[in-house]
């Protein structure tokens, strides 16, 4: 069955990674951007772990030792991405327990959630998944779908949403709305940006249309 593509908020929260080779750091990496607490429990890191430790600002702390149980108390989420098989396992089922989300590299059905291939533009934010069937598949459509994706999407989400107060304050009917926040975006996307007074000419011009 497939996985539903929840987006979380996770700034601030807790994770819990087990283990410290290219995996884990893959993992550590992609997390940083979006704010988490991130605790890396291993005995020993591979050099990357250790210059991404160095450069996180205290955002990841490293814990040199075997994963504990009690690693878990405090835990959002978690990763099992240890050497030991049977200790991932292990991980898994401790996290099912308490009911702590939890990702098991390679090993699919230990999975509560798993890591799409991201595509990320500011805010505007793109997941990719094959239900862990096939990484390289995801990977290959990461690559294709960054080829369509307008350059500068982040930046005009963030404009659009700031246009967003200013329509509903002004337009009552849904519809409208509708049709000014899609032609919105249609011409941002053509035009690369899409500015504060075009927005009101926009607005001023579909509530003249819809008053016909």
């Amino acid at each position: 069955m497939a996985y539903f593509p929840f987006f979380v908020d996770i700034e601030g929260k807790r994770c819990l990674i087990a283990g410290g080779g290219a995996v884990a750091c893959r993992k550590a990496a992609a997390l940083m951007d979006y704010g988490p607490d991130i605790v890396v429990v291993a005995p020993q890191v591979i050099p990357e772990m250790e210059r991404l430790i160095k450069v996180s600002r205290g955002r990841i702390t490293w814990k040199c030792r075997e994963f504990e149980e009690s690693d878990l108390e405090h835990g959002d989420f978690a990763i099992a991405a240890t050497w030991d098989e049977g200790l991932n396992r292990q991980i898994s089922i401790w996290c099912k327990e308490r009911k702590i989300p939890v990702n098991v590299a390679d090993m699919q059905e230990e999975c509560s959630f798993i890591f799409p291939a991201l595509i990320k533009d500011g805010d505007v934010i793109v997941g990719i998944s094959t239900g862990g069937n096939s990484p390289v598949l995801a990977r290959y459509l990461k690559d294709r779908f960054k080829e369509v994706i307008p350059k500068g999407v982040g930046t005009l989400a963030k404009q659009l949403g700031s246009y967003r107060e200013m329509v509903r304050e002004k337009v009552d009917s849904l519809p409208v709305r509708r049709s000014i926040f899609r032609a919105m975006a249609e011409e941002g996307i053509r035009q690369g940006s899409f500015t504060g007074e075009q927005a009101k000419e926009l607005i001023e011009r579909k509530l003249a249309e819809h008053e016909k």
